[in-house]
């Protein structure tokens, strides 16, 4: 992966969340607007993009792949929980300000960022593939022990895992493994669809950007705590650990994406939901987000020289 070829698409990237903040700022697109676009990625686009890669002829090897990537994020997941949870002691924050810091930190963009991200760098059956491994991983640990520490009375539901994409993912292993194939005008009709995937999410990330006081994402040191860990530490941490691991190349560069992700927007979400500290989860995901221009081409520049990708 050449770096000129890595910096086109961080800069496209960038293109499609810089459009999603002009037409917030333009008041094209409000807060209703965007999350009726985020429904309608994460119910309809999305769940097409996972359904039109189970036209690849990866079998199970491909479920193979994706199963390990799940595995092996959902281990680096607990780890950096380890990390934060030892930090959050050290520094003696409150029950909000340690939900927001393991939610924020540990938790990446898998979808919007991360799935746009891999499909650009390496190809769109990677992006699905890995991208599915990534939200999995994303939604076992969110709405389990995340969930918790933002509200400790709260129940683990089983409707919260029954959502459009987790089971398309799964119709999608299914597929893999089976070699059942849709019927070509669904198939033709679900990667139409699937194509608005990417440029959506990325303009819905920019058009939470928009909306974030940014003067006060220089001014929080909590903040920049959070960006640190999600997009430097915690990323280099995974690479180092993934230069040792015998596992195929294209697949720890698909993790390391997903681990150079700026924090996930649900963090946010869950924050104001519970009434605890939503400012600071907003400025984080906000703060973090727009740090990935000059950590994610560092990262992964290095990450593609050391991998061999």
């Amino acid at each position: 992966m050449s770096i000129a070829i890595l910096l086109q698409q961080i800069l496209i990237i960038f293109l499609e969340i810089g459009t999603g903040a002009a037409v917030t700022k333009l008041g094209i697109m409000d807060d209703r607007n965007s999350k009726f676009l985020s429904n309608l990625v994460m119910s309809v686009t999305l769940p097409c993009t996972l359904l039109a890669s189970a036209s690849i002829d990866g079998g199970r090897e491909a479920v193979a792949g994706m199963l390990k990537g799940y595995v092996v994020l959902e281990i680096f997941y607990i780890l950096t929980i380890g990390i934060c949870l030892v930090l959050s002691r050290a520094m003696h924050l409150t029950r909000g300000q340690k939900a927001v810091l393991v939610g924020a930190a540990v938790m990446p963009n898998s979808a919007f960022i991360g799935i746009p991200l891999i499909s650009a760098l390496l190809g769109s059956e990677a992006g699905a593939l890995y991208g599915a491994a990534g939200i999995m991983a994303y939604n076992i640990l969110f709405f389990t022990y995340v969930q918790h520490l933002f509200d400790p009375e709260a129940k683990v539901s089983i409707k919260a895992f029954l959502t459009p994409t987790n089971i398309t993912t799964a119709i999608m292993v299914v597929m893999l493994v089976t070699g059942l194939r849709l019927p070509a005008i669904l198939e033709s009709f679900c990667k139409a669809v699937g194509n608005t995937t990417t440029p959506l999410a990325l303009m819905i990330a920019g058009s939470m950007l928009a909306r974030s006081d940014l003067k006060k994402l220089v001014t929080n040191p909590m903040v920049w705590l959070i960006t640190a860990l999600r997009c430097v530490v915690f990323p280099l941490g995974f690479l180092t650990a993934l230069y040792f691991l015998p596992l195929d190349r294209t697949l720890c560069m698909a993790i390391l994406i997903l681990a150079s992700c700026p924090a996930g927007s649900l963090t946010a979400v869950l924050a104001k939901q519970y009434d605890t500290e939503g400012e600071l989860a907003s400025q984080a995901v906000a703060h973090s987000t727009l740090s990935i221009l000059i950590s994610v081409p560092l990262v992964l520049s290095l990450g593609s020289t050391l991998l061999g990708i």
